[in-house]
């Protein structure tokens, strides 16, 4: 492509977002009769509510048969849940609450996980982070039909790490996890105990799933009502383990937050309103060699993060978690279509209500792990990141043809927006269940280099693995991101190098995936396929 060509494609792009930015709903929305759309929304509250607890999932440890193995349930099925204060919201969700249980497994104990299918359309379940075979990710190929039930069997061998899972149906991954549909995996070994951090869950070992979500006044969720959400749905309500601005009780002293950012789009940009520093102590998928002091940390959709927070002199008071979008976030987009209120100036999250201390003895250690390092022995492998593409599909979308939304079959007739488009490309390649795209050899470690040519910042999340980040358009990467991970931000203009071992296989019939995770571009194009034999 000329240069005179990127540039028409970039006022073509830029034309684009101008006409979604403004635009109130999909072309076709009316005659689709889909429930909800243009229906009124709640209105948000005021910041600093807090009026309602946080809610701790479940742990699930699961049972334990003759043969030594772990026997975990889960079922996928609908029901209610109170996201918003005496308001009842249709959900579909796992085991009957809005957060699935934390599942608490043991590294290097084989477990069967059992996910049977509640709802009345297909679904799949993936382990996000779980390094594991392809016939056992739960991608898009490992369909459970309605009645079915699945079962994965592995052994995790991977370092200790907070998880989670969520679905991953081919085109549908959006909807189904804005439904209601996500929880945690934690992996446990012995690290926590030798190194007296905050392991006593609930009370100073908190699971802090971070979501947002748009609501209508009959409490049903509004799921892609306007033509912008195809850039990534973002929603005007902040619910920490499934409640809006909840606060919890807590004890003075170390405090440890496992966060995810379990949002379908928006990035978050954690900060404390009172300006203190925190620690982060692991990403995605592992410990860091010693901890990062940090003020404010980005987390993109599906990244996380374990903090520690000092709270020892702090009994009495009050300690609010925000997101500070403000400061960072509005820089990482160069088209307005993608920014909201929310991301130019920031939100509430969770206020910490800080009592005496337990005495529990954990601590900020000055080491945690040995820093791990690979070396490549495999070739390096470019990715370039799109963003929106200008396709046959575009064109039809820039003359409003053919993008009504979806049948409302979610919960309570929520829309199911739109998917299976090809909007978003890697490699100016859209997403085809058919195709391989690239192919490992097994036992490999091999350099992806990730560049950003679009007008967003993408999340790039790769399955079967872990990586490490070498750089960062030649720069090493930050303190806080030199641990094990599977999801990166990728800013636009970037190029990120990763590099990763391939130690289990998949097969074209199970195949890995590479994506990025704003889950409205994964559903329209944004993925490619690879196989390791």
């Amino acid at each position: 492509m000329t240069r005179t060509d990127r540039r028409g494609r970039r006022r073509i792009l830029k034309g684009l977002a101008a006409g979604l930015a403004g635009a109130r709903l999909w072309p076709g929305a009316a005659r689709a009769g889909a429930v909800g759309w243009g229906a009124p929304l709640l209105a948000p509250p005021g910041a600093g509510v807090f009026q309602r607890p946080l809610p701790v999932p479940a742990q699930a440890t699961g049972a334990l048969d003759a043969a030594g193995v772990r026997h975990y349930q889960l079922a996928a099925r609908p029901g209610a849940s109170e996201l918003v204060a005496g308001v009842q919201t249709p959900t579909w969700s796992y085991n009957g609450a809005w957060l699935g249980p934390t599942l608490r497994i043991p590294r290097h104990r084989p477990v069967a996980l059992h996910v049977h299918n509640g709802l009345d359309q297909p679904t799949t379940l993936h382990w996000h982070g779980a390094q594991v075979p392809g016939r056992m990710d739960g991608g898009p190929h490992s369909v459970i039909a309605p009645g079915q039930t699945w079962t994965a069997t592995y052994t995790l061998t991977q370092p200790a790490a907070a998880l989670w899972y969520h679905p991953h149906p081919h085109a549908y991954t959006g909807p189904q996890v804005y439904a209601g549909m996500a929880g945690m995996l934690w992996i446990d070994d012995d690290s926590d105990a030798r190194l007296a951090l905050p392991r006593t869950y609930g009370i100073d070992d908190l699971p802090v799933a971070i979501q947002d979500r748009r609501v209508h006044a009959d409490g049903t969720l509004a799921y892609m009502t306007a033509a912008r959400d195809v850039m990534g749905m973002k929603g005007d309500r902040f619910l920490i383990n499934g409640v809006e601005q909840p606060y919890a009780e807590v004890a003075a002293g170390w405090l440890r937050l496992r966060v995810l950012n379990a949002s379908n789009a928006r990035i978050i940009n954690l900060a404390f309103a009172d300006g203190r520093r925190f620690y982060v102590i692991a990403g995605d998928a592992g410990l860091l060699a010693e901890p990062a002091p940090v003020d404010q940390l980005l987390l993109a959709p599906a990244e996380r993060a374990q903090i520690l927070v000092d709270l020892r002199g702090d009994d009495g008071r009050r300690v609010v978690l925000t997101s500070d979008s403000g400061a960072v976030v509005p820089d990482l987009y160069r088209t307005p279509m993608a920014v909201d209120i929310h991301d130019r100036r920031g939100f509430d999250l969770l206020e910490l209500r800080v009592g005496p201390s337990l005495g529990l003895g954990t601590r900020l250690p000055e080491r945690l792990v040995e820093q791990p390092s690979l070396h490549a022995d495999g070739p390096t492998r470019r990715f370039v990141m799109n963003g929106m593409i200008v396709s046959d599909a575009f064109a039809r979308m820039q003359a409003g043809h053919g993008y009504a939304p979806r049948a409302a079959n979610g919960p309570g007739g929520m829309s199911a927006g739109v998917g299976g488009r090809d909007l978003f490309a890697i490699n100016g390649e859209t997403m085809d269940m058919h195709k391989i795209n690239v192919r490992v050899k097994l036992g490999a470690t091999e350099v992806w280099q990730v560049t950003n040519v679009s007008l967003m910042a993408h999340p790039f999340h790769m399955h079967g693995t872990s990586f490490l980040i070498r750089s960062r358009d030649g720069r090493p990467p930050a303190p806080h991101e030199r641990s094990w991970k599977d999801v990166v931000l990728v800013r636009g203009g970037e190029t990120v190098a990763l590099i990763a071992s391939f130690d289990h296989p998949a097969d074209a019939a199970h195949a890995y995936m590479y994506h990025c995770h704003i889950l409205e571009h994964e559903d329209n194009g944004m993925m490619g396929q690879f196989v390791v034999a």
